[in-house]
């Protein structure tokens, strides 16, 4: 299990690209990210691995 609790990206200008995000992933369990531009997925993404 993978879980995050209160992600939050926040850009230099002040632009909050995610607030507050929380997502438990079970084993094997397959997660998407889906949205329309600039919506804050690659900056999920990039908040939670090594990136």
């Amino acid at each position: 299990m993978i879980r995050f609790e209160r992600v939050s990206k926040v850009y230099p200008d002040g632009t909050a690209a995610v607030d507050g995000l929380s997502v438990e992933v079970l084993e094997r369990e397959p997660v998407a990210l889906v949205g329309p531009s600039g919506r804050g997925r690659t900056a999920t993404f990039d908040s939670v691995s090594d990136a």
